[in-house]
């Protein structure tokens, strides 16, 4: 709803402060939970964006949400700029980018994992360590079950695709025996 780029230059900002002030994943959580409600809420979507509520009034009503939330000091002033700067919409983008900006900071890579069976924690954990080795950072493991697999996984690790699912190797033995091979 704002952009890339500046949702950036709004994470960079808050990141920055953020770092200071010794609070770099507090922040990050509240923004991640300011996100999920506005993606939750059409209510309060209509209200930010109706052009007829006064500002005032969308002023109290993030107070009231932000209060409830127990969200840090820090968080609190940032989104009401981000409000009185008109940008309250784009609160998914600025998260998602003091996300990016964060697992920078912290050495860290977001990793979704798509298996035909459900990870046990062993499972999931020698999956991180794996994929932990293959990036040299830490991983933050996301894991989904998708039976059409068959079995094996498929890794999303940044841009690399790491497909080890026996319906790729099918395929790829499809398209072999097809060709000749």
């Amino acid at each position: 709803m704002i952009g890339i780029v500046l949702a950036k230059r709004y994470a960079k900002a808050v990141i920055d402060l953020a770092q200071e002030a010794g609070i770099l994943k507090e922040v990050g959580q509240d923004l991640d939970r300011i996100a999920d409600l506005f993606a939750e809420s059409h209510e309060l979507v209509n209200v930010f964006a109706d052009p007829t509520i006064a500002s005032r009034a969308k002023e109290k009503v993030l107070s009231e949400v932000l209060k409830k939330g127990g969200v840090q000091e820090l968080t609190m002033k940032f989104i009401h700029v981000v409000l009185q700067k008109g940008r309250i919409l784009g609160v998914g983008e600025i998260a998602r980018s003091y996300r990016d900006l964060s697992d920078q900071l912290e050495n860290r890579i977001r990793a979704r994992v798509v298996t035909a069976a459900r990870l046990d924690d062993n499972d999931k954990s020698r999956m991180k360590d794996a994929l932990s080795k293959i990036s040299g950072k830490d991983v933050v493991l996301e894991v989904e079950v998708d039976e059409s697999l068959l079995g094996g996984v498929v890794a999303y690790m940044g841009s690399q695709v790491y497909d080890g699912s026996i319906k790729n190797q099918l395929t790829q033995l499809k398209d072999n025996l097809s060709k000749g091979r």
